[in-house]
């Protein structure tokens, strides 16, 4: 009868072990999920400025250190017919410079499309988070 204990004793262990194996990586598999979906934040820099910003088409930005300068980048190439973006890095994240190409409406809408890629869906304005779209229409739309 020993070993037929043993043996019990054994597997129930085993099976312990492998269920809190998965309940651990079910764990950590959520917990990079979240990770993964949270934002970083976005400043207008020229809310001071908006209306001269409107007329001189070129719009500035500040990243905060969930972007990398490759990640803004590599997402500007897409738009290139629209608009350039200048990242620089700088204390508090990344400053980035939106210069239209031709200044039309398409050029300002296309920002949105900039943004979405990103996965930014609210833009701080002095201290206010609105949401991208009427961040759009109040201060890059003419």
């Amino acid at each position: 009868m020993q070993p037929l204990a043993y043996e019990l004793c054994y597997s129930s262990k085993l099976i312990k072990t492998k269920t809190m194996k998965k309940v651990l990586g079910l764990l950590v598999a959520l917990f990079l999920t979240v990770s993964t979906f949270a934002n970083g934040i976005v400043t207008y820099s020229d809310a001071a400025t908006a209306e001269k910003s409107k007329t001189s088409g070129v719009f500035n930005f500040s990243f905060d250190s969930n972007y990398s300068i490759n990640d803004i980048t590599k997402t500007a190439n897409y738009y290139t017919n629209y608009f350039t973006v200048t990242p620089i890095k700088s204390e508090n994240g990344i400053a980035v410079k939106i210069s239209l190409v031709d200044d039309n409406e398409m050029a300002r809408r296309v920002i949105t499309r900039f943004f979405v890629s990103l996965e930014i869906k609210t833009i701080n304005v002095s201290g206010d988070e609105i949401q991208l779209d009427d961040f759009i229409a109040k201060y890059i739309m003419s």
